[in-house]
């Protein structure tokens, strides 16, 4: 990936999530907006160091091996901000509704453990606890 397609998908990032945060604005729901924003904080610290970076590219006075580093960087910086477009549509639903799946399934276990000590069993169902062999030990401090 070249420096140029790297700060264009940047780019390209960083609007989708404008555009992401905007929809959840409207949907009103507290959940999506504090996604989406979080996702586009991060983008906006990867912009940060990805600018410095384009700065290093495009000076004529850097040497090659440097310039090259930047540009990996660049490339690195715009994977990055992909992932965070793809983690900020996933947080408008889009993704499960496709799939059928939720994110707020889960299994409950439907019986206690036989030594769980919050069980609603008498004492002498859960057992008494062990006796410790050893004798008392006095306080350092008289």
């Amino acid at each position: 990936m070249t420096a140029s397609q790297a700060r264009s998908a940047l780019e390209r990032g960083m609007t989708e999530l404008g555009e992401l945060a905007g929809r959840a604005r409207q949907s009103g729901d507290m959940l999506r907006i504090a996604c989406v924003q979080d996702k586009q904080d991060r983008a906006g610290a990867v912009m940060e160091v990805a600018t410095g970076d384009m700065l290093v590219v495009q000076d004529p006075v850097v040497d090659a091996p440097t310039r090259a580093f930047a540009g990996e960087k660049l490339a690195e910086a715009a994977q990055q901000m992909n992932g965070l477009v793809g983690q900020a549509r996933a947080c408008q639903g889009k993704e499960e509704a496709a799939s059928g799946q939720s994110s707020n399934d889960g299994t409950t276990p439907l019986t206690n453990m036989p030594q769980d000590p919050t069980g609603s069993g008498p004492p002498a169902q859960r057992g008494l606890p062990p006796i410790d062999p050893r004798p008392p030990v006095a306080s350092p401090v008289l």
